[in-house]
């Protein structure tokens, strides 16, 4: 990840709907860097994600499981089913981002204990795993309400985390304007966190479903974007198509 941040080009994720194991093969020919699997709002459980972990760090891609807490139990069987990173939800203050690093990282910086069960999987031995875990796994904090935005300066200066990610849904329902993540106090603020987020070296990220405000947002400073996922962009492709055809006259007489 790092070396591909210093080429100055994005990371570019992309969702996945479903635990079947040939879905995510499919996704995977789609040659995303990373695959956001979000267990904070889905039914999935470590043993349906584990072998789609396993399978995306063997083709090259960095599976990013999305946690549903900020829990020490939840973040370590994150990492040891073969996360590349782990996703921490709604951190609103920095002694939170604190307990986050704690969890997620060997010691001497953190307390997580040991017990790889991916490793194997993937062709790693212990010291394998420990190499990686200090110089390419990733910890990514969700800023996600208004709370988190009057702490972002203290978040943002907590050693030992990776990538910022700037949620617009939740922030917009925590302003009172449930899901009009486009609304100009919502730009205002990403636009305002990207100046604070490279004085602090940390990296911002973020989602959306429409590919053009990816586009947009990559180019004011959020290069670790998540491009929804292939079922909602086929099914809005394929909405959009059947209205089309729906609208034409046959040729029947």
């Amino acid at each position: 990840m790092k070396e591909i941040f210093k080429q100055k080009r994005p990371l570019i994720g992309a969702g996945i709907f479903s635990t079947d194991q040939f879905v995510a093969r499919r996704i995977f020919q789609c040659e995303p860097d990373w695959l956001w699997i979000c267990l904070e709002h889905s039914p999935w459980s470590f043993e349906s994600i584990a072998p789609i972990t396993v399978e995306a760090r063997n083709q090259g891609i960095m599976p990013i499981v999305r946690v549903g807490w900020n829990e020490p139990d939840l973040i370590k069987r994150a990492y040891d089913i073969g996360a590349y990173g782990v996703m921490v939800p709604q951190v609103d203050s920095a002694s939170e981002a604190e307990q986050a690093v704690k969890y997620a990282r060997y010691p001497p910086v953190g307390e997580r204990g040991v017990a790889p069960w991916f490793a194997g999987y993937v062709g790693l031995n212990l010291q394998d795993v420990f190499d990686k875990d200090k110089n390419e796994n990733l910890l990514l904090l969700q800023m996600e309400s208004l709370e988190s935005l009057s702490n972002i300066d203290e978040i943002l200066s907590v050693d030992g985390y990776d990538i910022l990610i700037v949620g617009p849904t939740d922030l917009s329902a925590s302003m009172g304007i449930h899901g009009d993540i486009h609304n100009e106090k919502i730009v205002e603020i990403m636009e305002n966190v990207v100046e604070k987020a490279n004085k602090a070296g940390k990296i911002l990220g973020s989602t959306f479903l429409d590919p053009l405000y990816c586009e947009k947002w990559i180019k004011a400073g959020y290069p670790f974007m998540n491009i929804a996922d292939p079922l909602s962009l086929g099914t809005v492709r394929l909405k959009k198509e059947i209205s089309r055809l729906k609208k034409l006259t046959t040729g029947r007489t």
